[in-house]
């Protein structure tokens, strides 16, 4: 038989749907962790139980579908709906490109290409609907839910405490108290979980512009980690979709804002070392539960240094001479090598020290003046 490769969320996928099979995992929760509909985790479920692992490939893997839309195509139609049409609804705007620009798109390729590239124009407000609890996940790790609130927590002034919590248990895994909720505090927070108890199989967050949007192809840097780790990034839909870390964040400015000025504590420094080495532990001791399934589903961490993979990267195109430009400096590559139109990662680190590298190998780069003058390093 022809060799097979699997890519590492095909092989995530068979061994959720392995647990479907045995029994030990619902599929409602199968398919929360791979995002797919009822219906598409039924077929899937079915195909692996028919076809073993060939069934998590896709059945066109391989093949350039037939109906694609051509890149020059899709571009311009793009271009146009953002500049010139900006505004119009997709039906208007088909017939001009029809009209005006002599281009024949079919309405549901525009709608795709609309909803793909965040463009869509929205006439009314959806309607609200119910929102039913949902059972806990039968395992711890599988998935935690991530929130901040801002709030005044202590001191009398407001500031931001973002935390982590598990599905299953409802165990506050990791949280901490900050001045305010942006990508580098939330990498922190996501750090101090997989150092102490592993990489979860998913996060949960909300959309806020730091983590992504779920209707746009956002590049954020935490869904880039989230890629390289293997985890999936789950965004919600409302906040309705979080009601766990929701409902805990109302306890908590009950009994944590008590607690904090019960004790006096008006400082930041004050407020985290309370939060850690106390009130977690009792907090989770009282109110987190037993896991349907006491085998935790936290995966090792064999993806490389989390210093390279948790940080800000920026890239940047080397120019001839070995030489890039980063926040109005020219740097210096010490290497012998020609790298002339690579690509060198800037990597801002959680600690606020930079490193750099091209293709995952570290180089040495040296500050300039604008003259191009050596500038000592220290």
């Amino acid at each position: 038989m022809k060799d097979v490769i699997m890519s590492q969320n095909q092989l995530k996928l068979y061994h959720l749907a392995l647990k479907v099979i045995e029994g030990t995992l619902l599929l409602k929760d199968f398919a929360v962790l791979t995002g797919l509909s009822k219906r598409q985790s039924i077929r899937r479920v079915k195909r692996i139980r028919d076809m073993d692992y060939i069934g998590a490939l896709h059945g066109n893997t391989g093949n350039t579908p037939a109906n694609r839309t051509p890149r020059e195509l899709e571009e311009k139609v793009v271009h146009l709906l953002r500049t010139k049409y900006q505004g119009f609804n997709l039906t208007h705007f088909r017939e001009l490109l029809l009209l005006d620009e002599g281009l024949d798109v079919k309405k549901t390729t525009l709608q795709m290409l609309a909803k793909k590239h965040g463009l869509e124009k929205h006439s009314r407000r959806p309607r609200k609907r119910v929102h039913k609890p949902r059972p806990r996940l039968p395992q711890e790790g599988m998935l935690v839910q991530y929130d901040g609130s801002a709030h005044r927590w202590f001191g009398g002034v407001t500031s931001h405490l973002l935390l982590g919590i598990d599905d299953a248990t409802g165990k506050i895994l990791a949280a901490e108290f900050f001045e305010g909720e942006t990508t580098f505090n939330g990498l922190k927070i996501i750090r101090d979980i997989i150092e102490e108890y592993g990489i979860p199989l998913a996060f949960y967050f909300d959309q806020a512009a730091a983590y992504g949007r779920k209707d746009r192809d956002w590049n954020t840097n935490i869904g880039r980690a989230f890629q390289t780790l293997n985890c999936k990034l789950i965004l919600a839909g409302s906040p309705q979709a979080k009601g766990r870390v929701e409902r805990l964040f109302r306890t908590l400015q009950d009994r944590l804002v008590s607690e904090l000025a019960l004790r006096k504590i008006k400082t930041m420094e004050g407020a985290n070392e309370y939060l850690q080495k106390h009130f977690i532990h009792l907090f989770n001791k009282q109110f987190s539960v037993e896991a349907a399934n006491p085998t935790k589903a936290y995966m090792a961490n064999v993806f490389g240094d989390l210093d390279i993979i948790l940080c800000k990267k920026e890239q940047r195109k080397v120019l001839s001479g070995n030489i890039f430009s980063f926040e109005g400096h020219h740097y210096q590559i010490e290497d012998k090598l020609n790298l002339h139109h690579r690509l060198v990662n800037i990597n801002t680190h959680l600690d606020g020290s930079r490193s750099f590298d091209i293709m995952g190998r570290s180089i040495t780069v040296t500050k300039l003046e604008r003259n191009y003058r050596y500038l000592k390093t220290g």
